[in-house]
């Protein structure tokens, strides 16, 4: 007899404890779907797009997937790092960095059988490219945006070549000052 009380017991529990857990669900579920119609009337007011909050690999159609066995990389720096003045930030100083950028190019590309075997005869205008996105942000605007820094700079090179045979812009060592 103990044992059926037991078991009726833990029934009664099990039944109170799942209809408390969907109240609480449609509770939650209520309030979330509040909130996230606060927040997107709240960035309609301020003219925010959402997409804005995306990582830069969210945007358009996704990433470029290159094999590795058809990826080239150019080295733009080197021995000779970049040297770039950001616009002055909110200290009013004038802060430096020094780069080196790699370009990423897919080899079966018909851009890069057009530019891809000269580009050191086009580096002087690669980098002035560079230079002229890099110099329109403050240092804190390209520390904390580095990939969309990185993808404007692609941007203006697929534009430069009027090809996509660049598909990705890296820069394997930045120091700021």
């Amino acid at each position: 007899m103990k044992r059926n009380m037991l078991a009726i017991i833990i029934l009664a529990v099990s039944i109170v404890n799942l209809a408390m857990s969907a109240f609480m669900m449609l509770t939650v579920m209520n309030t979330n779907s509040k909130t996230v119609k606060l927040i997107s009337d709240v960035a309609a007011a301020v003219n925010i797009d959402n997409t804005t909050l995306l990582p830069p690999s969210s945007e358009k159609e996704g990433p470029v997937s290159v094999p590795m066995d058809k990826t080239v990389t150019y080295d733009i720096g080197g021995d000779d790092k970049m040297t770039i003045a950001f616009k002055p930030g909110a200290d009013g100083d004038t802060h430096y960095a020094q780069v080196e950028v790699v370009l990423s190019m897919n080899k079966d590309s018909d851009g890069y059988k057009t530019f891809g075997e000269t580009m050191d005869d086009r580096k002087s205008i690669i980098k002035s490219t560079i230079l002229e996105i890099m110099q329109s942000y403050t240092i804190e605007e390209c520390r904390s945006n580095e990939p969309q820094v990185q993808q404007r700079i692609l941007e203006a090179l697929q534009e430069l070549f009027d090809s996509d045979f660049i598909f990705k812009v890296s820069f394997s060592n930045i120091q700021y000052a």
